[in-house]
């Protein structure tokens, strides 16, 4: 899969007046940094302080000019500054989206930039050929989960130690992540499961999570 040009990125989500997508630039990897730390500083332990981490921006993400790495960086700006950042990370060969951490400055965040950059993800996947886009959301506040199902996502599990979060400062604690998907390739690339091929476990797993759903399986108990 390749990530769309930033012509196709401004083309797939309008913004506020004023407001515009762009490439994180090279230069701005150290801003990029201070932003998540000032705007989302739970990152700092776990999967996402990966994003607190200068070589791995330098060896992973998508900047300015270098469109062929696996994690994408859109920012929005307002006059230059930087106001919001949504990052992604593509899976080749199971072709699927990995919605990573995303953050908006304070005074912004009443303009539905996140939102947008919900609505980014799942044309970017579209557009590059995903079968699917996911992501994680904390059980430690609810407010990530509120925000995913409010955009269509499905909770199809529950992550028990999938991630690591402070919870206080000086105490790091293993926390249950919600897996939330939402499928971009129609239902016909589908491989629908039967139920033969099921545990009795997974068939009811299965059938709660799927049900009233045009790929659900009938499950005789």
């Amino acid at each position: 899969m390749k990530w769309p040009t930033i012509d196709h990125v401004r083309s797939f989500t309008v913004l506020p007046s004023g407001y515009t997508w762009d490439y994180l630039k090279l230069e701005e990897i150290d801003v990029a940094i201070d932003f998540f730390r000032t705007w989302f500083p739970s990152i700092s332990v776990g999967l996402g302080s990966q994003f607190l981490d200068r070589q791995f921006y330098t060896d992973n993400v998508v900047v300015e000019g270098k469109l062929e790495r696996d994690v994408f960086a859109s920012v929005v700006r307002r006059n230059h500054e930087i106001v919001a950042i949504a990052t992604w990370e593509k899976i080749d060969g199971a072709d699927v989206l990995f919605g990573r951490v995303g953050a908006v400055a304070k005074p912004h965040r009443q303009t539905r930039l996140a939102i947008a950059a919900q609505e980014l993800g799942e044309k970017m996947g579209t557009f590059m050929g995903a079968g699917l886009i996911y992501g994680m959301a904390t059980t430690s506040a609810s407010y990530m989960q509120q925000a995913l199902e409010h955009s269509g996502y499905k909770a199809v599990g529950i992550m028990p130690g999938f991630d690591r979060e402070e919870i206080e400062p000086g105490t790091v604690r293993r926390v249950y992540e919600v897996i939330y998907v939402k499928r971009l390739a129609p239902l016909s690339d589908f491989l629908i499961p039967s139920v033969h091929n099921l545990t009795p476990t997974v068939a009811r797993l299965y059938a709660e999570i799927f049900q009233g759903e045009d790929d659900a399986i009938e499950v005789d108990y």
